[in-house]
């Protein structure tokens, strides 16, 4: 049975409609706060971010680019019945653009392992503290493994971190080309165990955790605004 108030997990490729489907799965009435991760300083994402805000409800407030989005999230659950985090990726990317550049992709690696335990910290207790959370992802594993060192601890430490939220989500939902499939919806909320390896990355996660195939449904409720 859905929960009242749950985790939501929104993924996939890059423009398949993630954000405009956040008002769709968002609860009316609810005192709500989007945080926004992208880098507004490129013309074309700062038009982009204002077209998503123009097409909110006007009461949502919105955080742009906060300094600790994992202190941020848990701080925001006392004010606000209602986050949105939009998006994970955009914000460890930012994480790794910050990274010393005379520095290993091992090096990366840790350090980006080390944020996303801290946003897995910050996820589970602003959902015990009550909050209705949307978090949007990007899904990225489809592509060949890029030559540099650095993309590569990107790429791995993302999907990661998209395994370990969709291990605690209450509702996990793949958006393709605008249309939204359930993975998982109304099933019991599945701990993720967040030990991401300091050398290898990998995150460890309970086989109880997988989706069985009768979770999965196969449609679908199609949006008339995903871009």
């Amino acid at each position: 049975m859905q929960v009242e108030k749950c985790l939501t997990l929104l993924i996939g490729p890059a423009h398949s409609g993630k954000s405009a489907q956040i008002t769709v799965l968002a609860r009316p009435g609810l005192d709500t706060v989007v945080i926004g991760t992208a880098n507004t300083q490129h013309p074309l994402m700062q038009a982009r971010v204002d077209a998503l805000k123009a097409g909110r409800p006007e009461a949502w407030k919105h955080v742009d680019r906060p300094a600790d989005l994992p202190n941020l999230i848990f701080a925001a659950a006392a004010i606000h019945d209602q986050i949105v985090v939009d998006a994970l990726n955009l914000w460890l990317a930012a994480v790794t653009v910050q990274h010393p550049i005379d520095r290993t992709g091992l090096d990366l690696l840790n350090t980006l392992n080390a944020e996303c335990e801290r946003m897995i910290d910050a996820l589970r207790r602003a959902r015990d503290a009550g909050a209705n959370i949307i978090v949007v992802g990007a899904e990225m594993g489809a592509s060949p493994s890029p030559p540099i060192e650095t993309e590569r601890a990107f790429r791995e430490a993302n999907g990661r971190l998209n395994q370990a939220v969709a291990a605690m989500a209450d509702r996990v939902i793949l958006m393709t080309a605008g249309i939204p499939t359930v993975l998982r919806s109304g099933i019991p909320v599945a701990e993720a165990r967040e030990t991401l390896g300091s050398t290898s990355g990998f995150l460890s996660v309970s086989s109880k955790n997988s989706v069985s195939n009768s979770s999965i449904r196969p449609n679908v409720q199609q949006t008339q605004t995903g871009g």
